[in-house]
């Protein structure tokens, strides 16, 4: 059986794989033809950043999707020490985000702030929302030639970024502006010694406050990194997610004017409490570079158009994703995957 390769545009850095006119794949048979297609699929990944299975009909469930992944991305990933909220769907097949619709989400490279980011990251479309809610792809080579060489420098002169987070209480959260993780959801456990261990084991500072949360300093990242086989050395951070002043611009663009104005007073009264970032040597990242890096990914987004049963599966150093905002509901799956083959 063959299928048929198209794209979704010139500036869309992905492959779509169709079966032909009137083909018809059982789930076996698909698994099948993409074993045997595994060292082509690879190569694209290497080459164009991502691949888009599409039209064919036996991705139905979480299960078909996990067959789907057996085949393509046998090693997937846990998300211990994540940011987005998150629910466990099946196995290691998770929700892409319990973050709600009235939100975009700007384009980023999976936990790209960790030194355990996944190689590859893949989605499925269980159900389509009916309005709105796309994923949004980046070229993540084109958006670093854009970035201000300037910028770039400084970032290289101050050594890199460092992501430092407050994780509350769950009863704490409700007051929190943004959407913030307890940090029994970063662990994965309700027991402080087993989150000290995990931190400690992960090589992240953290130290208690009189409030119950835990302020966490996730280890010092280079803001860019090389492909280990393209030879690409692309941006790789996620600064302008975790900066309060993108944060802020990000709920106004949004339309999030309540949202926006809690974060705007969180900044004058308990900044310690909100999630931010800082050069790796501690220093303050100016305002308007971190505005010129949000900037430039935000004029860099490509939407795509979800349908039902899409497998996508991009690779997490050259291409970024992110969300439109959408109404109604949406079902959208997602799993990590560790090492490519």
């Amino acid at each position: 059986m063959q299928h048929v390769e198209s794209t979704l545009g010139p500036d869309v850095p992905i492959v779509v794989w169709s079966p032909r006119e009137g083909a018809r794949f059982s789930l076996d048979e698909l698994a099948a033809y993409l074993a045997e297609s595994k060292q082509r699929i690879s190569a694209q990944l290497d080459e164009n950043g991502g691949i888009l299975l599409r039209g064919f009909d036996c991705v139905h469930t979480s299960s078909d999707y996990q067959k789907v992944l057996d085949v393509v991305a046998p090693d997937l990933m846990d998300y211990v020490g994540g940011t987005s909220p998150r629910k466990v769907v099946n196995g290691r097949i998770m929700t892409a985000t319990e973050i709600p619709g009235s939100y975009s989400i700007p384009l980023h490279q999976e936990m790209s702030y960790t030194d355990n980011s996944p190689d590859r990251i893949s989605f499925f479309c269980e159900r389509p929302p009916s309005e709105g809610g796309q994923t949004t792809i980046g070229d993540m080579r084109a958006i670093t030639r854009a970035i201000d060489p300037k910028v770039r420098e400084r970032f290289e002169t101050h050594g890199g970024v460092q992501l430092c987070r407050n994780l509350p209480l769950p009863e704490k959260v409700a007051s929190r502006p943004g959407v913030p993780k307890t940090w029994h959801e970063v662990f994965a456990t309700d027991r402080r010694e087993e989150a000290e261990k995990v931190a400690a084991e992960s090589g992240w500072r953290f130290e208690w406050l009189d409030d119950g949360s835990m302020q966490l300093w996730q280890e010092v990242r280079p803001t860019t990194r090389q492909h280990p086989r393209s030879g690409d050395d692309v941006w790789f951070n996620q600064v302008h997610i975790f900066s309060p002043i993108s944060a802020l611009k990000w709920a106004r663009l949004d339309g999030r004017t309540e949202a926006a104005d809690r974060l705007a007073r969180a900044l004058e009264e308990a900044p310690q409490l909100l999630d931010h970032m800082r050069y790796g040597d501690g220093t303050e990242i100016a305002a308007e570079d971190v505005l010129h890096i949000y900037d430039v990914l935000l004029e860099n987004e490509k939407p795509v158009q979800w349908q039902k049963g899409d497998v996508l599966v991009l690779d997490n150093i050259l291409v970024a994703h992110g969300r439109k905002r959408f109404s109604g509901d949406r079902s959208v799956l997602t799993a990590l995957i560790q090492h490519a083959h």
